[in-house]
């Protein structure tokens, strides 16, 4: 089982649709022209942004965001705590920004595999080797890891186009991470949170520094979550979104890998590994509240 870009779309425009509280937007657009939408809800100063699926293969990133969304909606419509929270003091004092799947041509690819009616399938065949795409593809449409494109120490550990680990031919060079580092620059959120799989720990550093509190909200998110809190190792430690928000605000930034497996983690282990991802936004929130 698996979770596209399709239903993705769909379970935003659900949720919209059910609970009047959340506003559905477009951060930008892939190379292919998908829109990348984003939700918004709450009425605090304070600013969240999750975001997931930076890479193809990590669509469960999606399924989980989505899930909340809905989740945290639901529970302050019919004005009940939400995993011990109060999900109204939580509503007053943060505003959300989720954003589930950063890069759908990636995960359109990795799902659904590629064919001649996708323009960039005889390069992409060409620039990698391979021609059945699914189950290794991290990248975008045009081979450029996404999480490796981000202006924070940026270098490519791969020189040509690959299904992971092509930084691009520079920093922001992909519409996908424009949309991200337009929209926070604009938008300015207090924390900021990128969802990976796998291996269930929580990054917070990057290259030495900490965004404010950093490390002491970790451990909170650890706390609640059972994920380890952890500074990156090997070509975790650059590039990276949270990498990049770290260094150009000095805010609070941290990528959480969700699960334990291997890539892809299937859609039925949602069950397994949503209410432990959403305990990490709301103790998040509740640290900015």
């Amino acid at each position: 089982m698996s979770y596209d870009y399709k239903e993705m779309c769909l379970d935003l425009e659900s949720a919209a649709e059910q609970y009047g509280i959340i506003e559905i937007f477009n951060m930008g657009k892939s190379v292919m022209g998908r829109n990348i939408p984003c939700a918004r809800i709450g009425g605090g100063k304070k600013k969240l942004f999750l975001s997931g699926a930076y890479h193809g293969l990590e669509y469960l990133t999606s399924a989980v965001l989505t899930r909340f969304l809905s989740d945290y909606a639901h529970s302050l419509t019919c004005g009940q705590d939400i995993q011990g929270y109060s999900a109204s003091g939580l509503y007053n004092a943060v505003t959300l920004l989720i954003a589930p799947m950063i890069n759908p041509d990636g995960v359109d690819i990795a799902v659904n595999g590629t064919d001649l009616s996708n323009p960039f399938h005889r390069s992409l065949i060409e620039n990698t080797g391979i021609h059945d795409f699914t189950h290794v593809w991290q990248a975008n449409v045009r081979g450029v890891d996404i999480n490796h494109n981000f202006n924070a120490l940026w270098q490519s550990v791969r020189e040509i186009p690959s299904p992971t680990k092509y930084g691009g031919p520079f920093p922001e060079s992909e519409p996908e991470t424009r949309a991200v580092t337009n929209f926070v620059r604009r938008e300015n959120p207090d924390m900021l949170i990128a969802f990976h799989s796998q291996g269930g720990e929580i990054y917070y550093d990057f290259n030495g520094t900490e965004g404010n509190c950093s490390r002491e909200i970790a451990q909170k998110l650890e706390s609640v979550s059972g994920y380890k809190a952890c500074v990156p190792e090997g070509t975790a430690v650059f590039g990276g979104c949270k990498d990049w928000f770290i260094d150009e605000f000095g805010k609070a930034g941290f990528t959480v890998e969700i699960g334990h497996g291997k890539n892809p983690l299937p859609l039925s282990m949602l069950g397994d590994v949503y209410d432990e991802n959403a305990r990490i936004i709301l103790c998040a929130m509740s640290c900015l509240g």
